[in-house]
């Protein structure tokens, strides 16, 4: 007997098959009135336990790789929010400037800088700022006497921890004040890098010299994006 037949003239198949298509209505209805009902009752400014969501991206507004010399700062400047397709409709949080960097040592001795003649390289300091309004951010690192890299991140939102929560018990109205910038991430950019290069030490005799009159740079500067979407939080264990 087929499942058609079976449907028509046996109760329990009925029953159950009836059964089955309640749930498979009930469930996604019942859990879209509980959160449109907690989001309800709520309202913005009531405090209730929400679920913000979202992903953060990067948009590059400035790339370059250039030789910095000891003592001197690198300005980047002319950078706009105007050059960005639709940034009048992007949550612009924040302004982040990576800056990559590698020895520029040099020796000078000829043969008597051959083996350990020649020394080890010296720490050099790299320091990086980022610039956006009344904002900014300034932070240093070291190649160590090789290579290294570090970023400065500034933010304008205040409190950008709530970009790691997965659940927050707040009013909605004081999760988007912190978390929406508005527009205050619109216009002019600009970010500086500056050198403090050291030269190392040789042992004696003396018969090798070191260097250093600056540093390879490479850095990249970016605006960093929150699009979010705040939902009540509904607990499943306790339904």
């Amino acid at each position: 007997m087929s499942f058609t037949e079976k449907l028509m003239r046996d109760r329990e198949t009925q029953i159950m098959a009836i059964s089955i298509v309640f749930f498979v209505l009930a469930f996604p209805l019942y859990f879209g009135l509980a959160a449109a009902g907690a989001d309800g009752s709520a309202g913005l400014n009531e405090v209730n336990t929400y679920e913000v969501t979202g992903e953060v991206t990067y948009i590059e507004i400035a790339a370059g790789d250039e030789f910095i010399a000891d003592g001197e700062t690198l300005s980047i400047d002319n950078l706009h929010t105007d050059s960005i397709d639709n940034a009048d409709d992007m949550n612009i949080i924040g302004v982040r400037l990576t800056m990559t960097y590698t020895e520029a040592e040099d020796t000078n001795g000829g043969a008597g800088c051959a083996g350990p003649q020649g020394g080890q390289p010296a720490a050099d300091t790299i320091s990086g700022t980022t610039m956006h309004g009344e904002y900014n951010a300034t932070a240093s690192g070291s190649n160590n006497g090789n290579s290294g890299s570090h970023t400065v991140e500034v933010y304008w939102i205040s409190n950008a921890s709530l970009l790691d929560e997965d659940t927050v018990t707040m009013s909605k109205s004081d999760i988007i004040a912190e978390i929406d910038a508005g527009g205050l991430g619109l216009g002019a950019y600009m970010a500086e890098i500056s050198v403090d290069a050291e030269a190392g030490n040789t042992p004696p005799p003396g018969l090798c010299q070191r260097s250093d009159a600056g540093e390879d740079v490479a850095y990249i500067v970016e605006i960093i994006v929150f699009d979010y979407d705040i939902r009540p939080y509904v607990d499943l264990e306790e339904l």
